[in-house]
């Protein structure tokens, strides 16, 4: 798991819980991260089994930014599929 999310997983569990989220379903979810971002990316596993050979993207599920007034989530049309 990303350090990221476990230094905001209090935010992050605080924001599933006011959006009728599922933060048990967000720890799973794949991590991408930078200095000041975490994206959450549903990953199928019924998909991409030819490695780099299978162009299959995974969907951003939420994206999680940090700015210097706090945290800033961003839904994207995948949230409820894979969060509700």
């Amino acid at each position: 798991m990303c350090k990221l999310f476990e230094d905001w997983s209090d935010e992050i569990r605080t924001y599933c819980r006011n959006n009728d989220l599922n933060f048990d379903k967000a720890q799973k979810l794949s991590q991408c991260w930078g200095s000041d971002f975490l994206a959450l990316q549903y990953h199928d596993p019924e998909k991409g089994k030819m490695g780099l050979l299978d162009d299959t993207p995974m969907p951003l599920v939420l994206l999680i930014s940090k700015t210097p007034d706090g945290l800033v989530f961003e839904q994207t049309e995948y949230t409820l599929k894979y969060l509700s």
